[in-house]
């Protein structure tokens, strides 16, 4: 019996260390806008879309090499786990972007021209 069980275990870490292996080769596959598109199940130009207004966070989702992004592969796998947060974060950014969007660009300039002071 204790020699079943003892085989047993052995076989579950076995597998536990075959199940680490994969996850390392999935977390170093997950530093390109294309691979984090994929994992995620959306479209490259959603990843940009998502950088662009800040769901994704410089320096806690990916970082600049240059001009290009790096991703950060736990982020990204956190990212996954939670996808409540995508909604909420875009909610955050929607009302700078609806302020912008309704203002006439007639109205824009009158505004720009008026001065702040004591008259």
């Amino acid at each position: 019996m204790f020699e079943e069980l003892e085989n047993t275990l052995k076989r579950i870490l076995e597998e536990v260390q075959e199940q680490k292996e994969l996850l390392h080769v999935v977390l170093n596959s997950l530093t390109t806008s294309k691979q984090v598109a994929a994992f995620l199940g959306v479209s490259q130009r959603t990843i940009e879309l998502w950088v662009k207004k800040g769901i994704f966070q410089d320096g806690e989702h990916y970082h600049r090499n240059g001009k290009r992004l790096v991703f950060i592969p736990g982020a990204i796998v956190e990212f996954k786990k939670h996808p409540e947060r995508r909604s909420l974060k875009a909610k955050e950014t929607q009302p700078k972007e609806i302020k912008s969007k309704i203002i006439n660009p007639t109205a824009k300039r009158i505004i720009a021209g008026l001065k702040v002071g004591n008259g």
